[in-house]
């Protein structure tokens, strides 16, 4: 992985070149920006390509990353493992090949493609997230995280399937629950520390295997009344 404790990065791509294949540096960098990724890294090539991706990371304002271990970018579920690695409070690095020409193997498209359409969606969240291991969910599928920024708000991503509800505990006093990617509300009831949310998602578009839920939690100058000039 990257940096471990630069959780900013989040996301690395990782290009394996082929053997005696050639590279577009910016392009490939390019790629990864529009993409979401904010991490670019280069496996089997040689100094001068290595030096090539880093100039343009410079360029486009991405980290440039050492090689690791990577996930091959062609899992039908690519979201599970995204949302596993900020469980665990790393950065994930996805491993796409490239043809002899440059170009990024066809396999990788599907998988790239949703990748990008969720990052459209949830990325700013899931930058932000970081593991909250106060809160508890009864269901394996859901997970709760913190914003490492807005410490007063928690994400909730669920896996599919989505059910009619889903029960946290040990949950600070809630004020609003709404989806990230769309700001529409959710309905909630909260007993104490016991917080019970209505899934009532509207039909979507896009079909995703991860969703998200920002929650606003109660703040101290939630209580203050509004200032008379």
């Amino acid at each position: 992985m990257c940096e471990k404790e630069d959780l900013n990065i989040g996301l690395v791509l990782q290009y394996q070149v082929a053997p005696k294949g050639t590279i577009d540096a910016d392009a490939l960098v390019r790629h990864a920006r529009d993409c979401g990724f904010r991490g670019v890294s280069i496996k089997d090539g040689d100094d001068s390509q290595a030096d090539a991706l880093q100039d343009a990371c410079q360029k486009y304002a991405i980290k440039f990353c050492q090689k690791r271990p990577a996930e091959k970018l062609i899992s039908p579920d690519v979201l599970a493992k995204l949302i596993a690695a900020r469980l665990d409070d790393m950065n994930i690095y996805f491993e796409v090949e490239l043809n002899q020409d440059g170009s990024i193997n066809s396999e990788s498209d599907p998988a790239m493609e949703t990748l990008r359409k969720w990052i459209d969606r949830f990325g700013h969240a899931y930058y932000e997230s970081r593991a909250d291991h106060e809160i508890k969910a009864d269901e394996d599928n859901v997970h709760v995280f913190y914003n490492a920024i807005a410490k007063y708000q928690r994400y909730v991503f669920i896996h599919i399937p989505l059910e009619n509800s889903i029960e946290l505990k040990h949950v600070p006093h809630v004020e609003e629950a709404a989806w990230i990617d769309t700001r529409n509300e959710v309905e909630f009831d909260q007993d104490g520390d016991h917080l019970r949310l209505k899934l009532n998602r509207k039909a979507d578009s896009e079909k995703f295997s991860v969703y998200g839920l920002r929650l606003q939690l109660h703040r101290p100058e939630d209580d203050l009344g509004k200032t008379e000039y």
